[in-house]
């Protein structure tokens, strides 16, 4: 996540941190955790990602 500096300089001009690259690793642990426990894995995104039944179809 080092290759998005501009992503990083903002989070730490606007949060003090790089705070993207901490949320997504603290999803990749939630993910994970999900897995280890065979609990559900649920989603901090707002709005969640869309059902994939409702995505475009790919083009072959």
């Amino acid at each position: 996540m080092e290759t998005f500096p501009i992503v990083k300089r903002k989070d730490e001009q606007k949060y003090g941190e790089y705070r993207t690259k901490r949320v997504i690793l603290e999803c990749y642990d939630a993910m994970e955790n999900a897995i280890r426990t065979g609990r559900p894995y649920q989603t901090i995104l707002d709005p969640p990602p869309a059902d994939p039944r409702v995505a475009h179809r790919e083009k072959y």
